[in-house]
């Protein structure tokens, strides 16, 4: 199980929505400032990821728990991502080059067109594994401070009843 803190930040009635924020590597060591690989991974990095979680757990917005999803489920996704697209550009140059004896402009439109159609089959797949419920709620993370806001705005209306 690959396991992450995440913060809820809305409650539905199905479940709830939650938002983790990426660790990089790069931001690790004191020239990330001055590194042109630490400004480009400060720029490209989504500052949040959002996503929808199923659950009847009794959550506030600003908890945080810790959820969980399947080792094997990050394999798939990254042979779909990586490993598809590299062996069907490998094939449609093989079969371009061996079958027909085609020139290497022909070779390398070939590869170029497996390749995508690697990338558009994985999105497709990806698409289909997204609308799966992939991740689970291990446990609710002790939080001070949620407690005491919503416990403080509880208590003046127990006052006024």
């Amino acid at each position: 199980m690959i396991e992450q803190i995440a913060t809820v930040l809305a409650v539905e009635s199905d479940g709830v929505w939650l938002g983790t924020t990426p660790v990089t590597t790069c931001n690790a060591c004191h020239a990330s400032d001055d590194c042109g690989t630490g400004i480009v991974a400060k720029t490209m990095t989504p500052r949040q990821n959002r996503f929808f979680v199923k659950t009847a757990l009794p959550l506030l917005p600003g908890e945080q728990v810790k959820v969980a999803t399947a080792g094997q489920q990050l394999v798939i996704a990254a042979l779909l991502v990586y490993l598809l697209p590299l062996v069907l550009m490998i094939i449609a140059a093989l079969l371009v080059h061996l079958g027909w004896q085609a020139a290497e402009n022909w070779v390398m439109l070939a590869a170029a067109v497996g390749a995508v159609a690697g990338l558009l089959i994985a999105r497709y797949y990806g698409a289909k594994m997204a609308h799966q419920q992939q991740l689970s709620i291990l446990a609710v993370l002790p939080d001070i401070s949620v407690q005491q806001k919503y416990s403080r705005s509880a208590e003046p209306s127990a006052k006024n009843t």
